[in-house]
């Protein structure tokens, strides 16, 4: 799995995550598609995140010529912080626990679309930011 894979579900996280909440807001009641809504906003902010994160140890990678700790230490801000975006949105606003945890989970689908994605559609050499350059 390279940057390109990355890329392509982040954007099934944005395409699936907007789909289920277009079809929740307009077959169930309110809380029901907040709870959708606040919970794929979460998964695709918290993918945004993960993907910067690893671009970012990737990069670091490649200049140093091995592995550095840095990028690797600022999981467990993002994880906290994320824990503490679900408790508070459970918490104190009126949705429906199921309903978040199903938008949150949307994540799980957009994984194994690409999974079936990249058997029949490879990721073009450009978009994962390993493209050869030709002399001549």
């Amino acid at each position: 799995m390279n940057v390109g894979h990355l890329h392509r579900i982040e954007r099934l996280n944005y395409a699936l995550g907007g789909l289920a909440i277009i079809i929740t807001a307009l077959t169930q009641p309110q809380k029901v598609a907040l709870g959708m809504a606040v919970g794929v906003a979460l998964t695709c902010l918290n993918f945004f995140l993960l993907r910067k994160l690893i671009g970012k140890w990737t990069s670091d990678a490649a200049k140093s010529g091995g592995g550095s700790m840095g990028g690797q230490l600022l999981v467990l801000p993002k994880m906290i912080g994320m824990m503490a975006a679900v408790v508070l949105c459970l918490w104190l606003l009126p949705i429906n626990a199921v309903a978040f945890a199903i938008g949150y989970s949307i994540f799980v689908v957009s994984i194994f679309a690409e999974m079936i994605l990249s058997t029949f559609l490879p990721v073009p050499p450009e978009q994962d930011g390993t493209s050869e350059q030709t002399d001549g």
